[in-house]
């Protein structure tokens, strides 16, 4: 029999019971033989959301290619009425911008397949931040405490695309800032930068699928990387005040380490 506990400590786990008859003392009584299977349940749930979300991609990327597809028949049968052309360059132009798109998408698949293919782990926020790819001209303030989160290991993937995000859109931004803070909802992860921020109509928008001025890919992988383990993420910054993203990590999936030496 499996259930869900809190310990003294506020935590919450599972736990797999047991139950054997004996005797004790010449009188029959059960031994119950209790074992915390928090991971194997955070596993199992982490699996089948996988499954879930690689049925859906597969349904939306075939759809999208077999319209893009349609696109370039179109091109292709709009030359072919018109025979040599002056607007031959254009259609060509149309047809190889429709080609890169159906490529990126393929290549999204085939990064969105490692999602879960591995089990989650316990990883450490201040190692996967320790060497970020910004420039020089930008700061980067790592306040973050010793701690480990258990998720996806493309997990560092959500935070190269978060300051991948800063740097193409963010405009002038000068300092990303990264800490956190813990409350009776878990723990938040909180991504900030000065930039120029993002509008409050597009808040939702900019974790949609397609959505962008590039592919328009990554930030909606994030929000499945982290998906992968019950995380969420959104956007809670002020427009013109700079972007600012945070990542809830739910009670269990989150432990203060030692600091190494």
């Amino acid at each position: 029999m499996n259930y869900p506990a809190i310990t003294a400590t506020g935590r919450r786990i599972w736990i797999e019971a047991i139950g054997k008859r004996i005797l004790y003392r010449n009188s029959p009584a059960i031994l119950v033989s209790l074992r915390d299977i928090t991971s194997r349940k955070q596993m199992e749930e982490a699996i089948l959301r996988t499954n879930k979300q690689l049925s859906l991609l597969s349904s939306i990327t075939r759809h999208d290619v077999l319209n893009k597809i349609s696109v370039i028949d179109g091109h292709i049968a709009l030359a072919r009425k018109r025979g040599p052309a002056e607007d031959y360059p254009a259609l060509l132009d149309k047809i190889a911008a429709t080609t890169r798109i159906i490529r990126s998408q393929a290549e999204f698949t085939r990064v969105y397949q490692s999602l879960g293919v591995k089990e989650p782990e316990w990883q450490n926020l201040k190692k996967i931040f320790a060497a970020p790819h910004i420039p020089d001209s930008v700061t980067f303030r790592n306040e973050l405490p010793n701690i480990e989160i258990f998720a996806d290991l493309m997990l560092e993937k959500v935070f190269q695309n978060l300051t991948d995000n800063t740097l193409l859109h963010g405009g002038e931004v000068t300092e990303i800032r990264v800490h956190s803070r813990t409350g009776p909802d878990g723990l938040t992860i909180l991504f900030e930068d000065n930039g120029i921020g993002i509008p409050a109509e597009e808040k939702e928008k900019i974790f949609a699928r397609g959505y962008g001025k590039n592919t328009g890919l990554g930030l909606f992988l994030a929000r499945e990387i982290l998906g992968i383990t019950a995380i969420t993420i959104r956007e809670t910054g002020e427009s013109g005040n700079g972007a600012r993203f945070e990542i809830l990590v739910p009670a269990g999936a989150f432990r203060f380490v030692p600091a190494q030496a």
